[in-house]
């Protein structure tokens, strides 16, 4: 992730320049697209390094597994920020155009192109062995919920779909320049630049939800909810009465439930059956014995 975030930041550092110097607006876009993945690497590489330094620190008392959400959120923060500006600037080139240097564009676009295939295949590289080792490992303990499971490491994942974005971004620079150099459409690569900055608009918007929600302690999914309410309830005379599930991390959740039973029973009983359950730690589970169970309870 570090390598890859490196490679990106310098690779981002060119284009700007290139793209200020030559007149690519669409040069320019893919270089500030760069330069929000290259945060987005950078925070995440971070992330992962103060996630297993935290790991054992009371002070967080669920873990330190939203270090990674909290860092997404930050580089899609800074990102919708810089595409604002990139709007901005490239409505103005569409209506008052400036000198554009194709030729010398390209051949910077191109680089980027390259860089970004090398970046896909150390990504790629790792994601396998995460997923290999996940499979290998199926069965094993690990006592802090950022190792469990590797091969679902959606951080990860996310850096690979940054990258591709990259790729499809530095194609479309390439396209415009192509035909700014072949057949004199300027007016190409601002419009490139614009569409370009839609979808990092919006790729910028849809993580600052999805972290946001994470941040905020927003309920699980319901998939997830439905399985622990079955496995709860599938204890005889048993009925769940206030239920709430939230993830601490990557496919990391914990939840406190409350149970009502006429039956004398301990937390433990409840949680031996959610045992299995892919990244469900620390569940908190209060038992509401009913007026009938105390009296018996009283009597012996």
């Amino acid at each position: 992730m570090l390598i890859v975030a490196v490679l990106t930041l310098v690779t981002m550092a060119v284009e700007i320049i290139a793209g200020w110097i030559t007149g690519s607006m669409a040069l320019l876009a893919d270089g500030v697209h760069m330069a929000g993945h290259a945060a987005a690497l950078g925070l995440a590489a971070g992330a992962y390094y103060l996630t297993r330094r935290h790991a054992d620190d009371r002070r967080l008392s669920l873990g330190s597994g939203k270090m990674g959400d909290l860092a997404a959120y930050s580089s899609a923060l800074l990102l919708g920020l810089s595409t604002l500006w990139l709007i901005g600037e490239s409505v103005h080139r569409l209506f008052a155009p400036e000198p554009l240097l194709p030729a010398e564009a390209l051949v910077v676009a191109v680089i980027g192109l390259v860089v970004n295939g090398v970046s896909i295949w150390l990504l790629g590289d790792h994601h396998g062995q995460l997923h290999h080792h996940g499979e290998a490992g199926e069965g094993c303990h690990h006592s802090h919920h950022h190792e469990h499971h590797g091969h679902v490491d959606n951080n990860l994942r996310a850096a690979v779909a940054h990258v591709i974005a990259d790729v499809l971004t530095s194609v479309g620079a390439i396209v415009g320049l192509l035909a700014a150099w072949v057949w004199g459409w300027y007016w190409l690569d601002p419009v490139i630049a614009l569409v370009a900055s839609v979808v990092i608009m919006r790729w910028a918007i849809g993580l600052l939800r999805q972290t946001m929600g994470t941040l905020l302690d927003q309920e699980g999914p319901t998939s997830l909810r439905t399985q622990v309410k079955q496995r709860l309830e599938s204890i005889p005379d048993s009925r769940i009465i206030d239920l709430h599930i939230w993830s601490v991390g990557q496919a990391a959740w914990t939840l406190t439930a409350s149970i009502v039973t006429h039956h004398s029973r301990s937390p433990d009983d409840y949680k031996k059956v959610l045992h299995g359950i892919d990244g469900l730690h620390h569940p908190v589970v209060e038992i509401n014995c009913c007026q009938h169970c105390r009296t018996d309870q009283s009597d012996s």
